[in-house]
């Protein structure tokens, strides 16, 4: 089982939905943990008035009853003896406390998650500050950077992750940057509202990053990241 932390508190959740679906549609088996601290992912697959632990939703499961990481992981235990093993675990993760210190060190992936401003930035240094304070916490373990809702504003690339760089990491130099227009809120807000998941109407080159990102991270040629795409174009909520 590979574990993915996503990390930040920027909202990530169209993402990391998206992501899951791609995934689910290439065929694995993948679970999206709510680590947020509002639980946002309730209002994206309607479990307001129905709350469970796990639910599926799109071809894979999402996992918003969760406090702890002893209570999720008791919930993934379960389902192995229900012979549901996961291979893929993604978290979306804005508490620093969510993950122990093993689990950071086990995940195959751990993507930083900003956008471009300033707040985000400011409230993200402390985040790290208080992740990489804890007493015994590796200070060599890999991050990726990930932009979200990034648009031209003409504020340099190195500026905004000085904030970041100074925690002792090893960043990954060249950060993915997904690009964001008024669309992509809207399909995000209509999403929401119908308890769907559509990803055909995302730009082109959003898909595109999209599809580099995941294939990278998998390992996959970028024609499989785009066949997995449009299999999860055609899929319906």
């Amino acid at each position: 089982m590979k574990t993915w932390i996503f990390a930040g508190l920027c909202d990530k959740s169209d993402t990391l939905l998206y992501i899951s679906s791609i995934l689910a549609a290439s065929g694995q088996q993948v679970l999206l943990v709510d680590a947020t601290l509002r639980k946002q992912y309730r209002y994206s697959i309607g479990m307001l008035d129905k709350p469970l632990p796990i639910i599926q939703f799109n071809g894979f499961d999402v996992a918003t009853g969760f406090t702890a990481w002893e209570d999720l992981n008791i919930g993934m235990m379960a389902d192995l003896k229900a012979e549901k093993a996961y291979d893929i675990v993604i978290l979306d993760v804005e508490s620093a406390d969510f993950c122990p210190i093993s689990a950071w060190k086990r995940a195959e992936q751990r993507i930083w998650v900003s956008d471009y401003s300033r707040m985000q930035m400011h409230n993200g240094r402390m985040w790290l500050e208080r992740l990489f304070g804890q007493p015994g916490f590796p200070k060599d373990l890999a991050f990726d950077k990930l932009f979200l809702q990034a648009v031209d504003c003409g504020v340099e690339e190195p500026y905004l992750w000085e904030y970041m760089n100074g925690f002792p990491a090893f960043w990954q130099q060249e950060p993915y940057v997904l690009p964001w227009d008024e669309g992509h809120l809207a399909l995000k807000l209509e999403n929401e509202h119908k308890q769907q998941l559509q990803l055909k109407p995302l730009s082109r080159m959003y898909k595109k990053e999209l599809c580099r990102c995941i294939g990278e991270w998998m390992g996959w040629e970028f024609k499989e990241s785009r066949r997995a795409l449009k299999r999860a174009e055609r899929r319906r909520a």
